[in-house]
């Protein structure tokens, strides 16, 4: 039972020393976009290697928002102390309206590995969508096609009389 407990505790301090050299920073530290529906907004995010040795960074939303997003570069190396910025469009559907609160993650790992042992950040990120600019674009486009109308119907109807 000692020798099980002993092993047990060897392979966390080999898993936790080479976990320990991967590294991952992040800034800013919480995203805030505001778009009209239809629209889209763009936010820079800046993913930082904080570790000493070569890593793989990935970056990417929770799933029920991933279809709002274009994320460049997802997926990229970076060397130690080095940076990448990467732009985060939003994109939301027109039917989207409100106020939304979900995560941004990005994570690490060794450039040999899957993203299984590694170390990543969650950055909160506050959305709000609003969709009166369509509306009124609606309503204006409704206005011009209706005076656009009574211009041709009353037009129509002077030339019927001095015929």
């Amino acid at each position: 039972m000692f020798k099980k407990i002993l092993i047990f505790i060897m392979l966390c301090f080999i898993f936790t020393q080479t976990a320990s050299a991967i590294g991952i920073g992040v800034t800013p530290g919480s995203l805030n976009f505001s778009v009209q529906a239809g629209g889209a907004d763009t936010k820079s995010l800046f993913v930082i290697n904080t570790g000493t040795e070569v890593s793989n960074y990935k970056v990417y939303v929770d799933d029920d928002y991933a279809d709002w997003f274009d994320i460049s570069p997802d997926n990229f190396n970076l060397n130690a102390s080095e940076h990448k910025e990467v732009k985060l469009k939003l994109k939301p559907p027109i039917s989207a309206k409100g106020e939304f609160d979900f995560k941004v993650y990005a994570v690490s790992s060794s450039p040999s590995s899957d993203f299984s042992v590694g170390s990543g950040i969650k950055v909160p990120v506050h959305t709000y969508v609003s969709n009166t600019g369509l509306m009124v674009s609606i309503l204006l486009l409704l206005l011009v096609i209706g005076a656009g109308g009574f211009y041709y119907f009353t037009r129509r109807k002077k030339s019927g009389k001095n015929t």
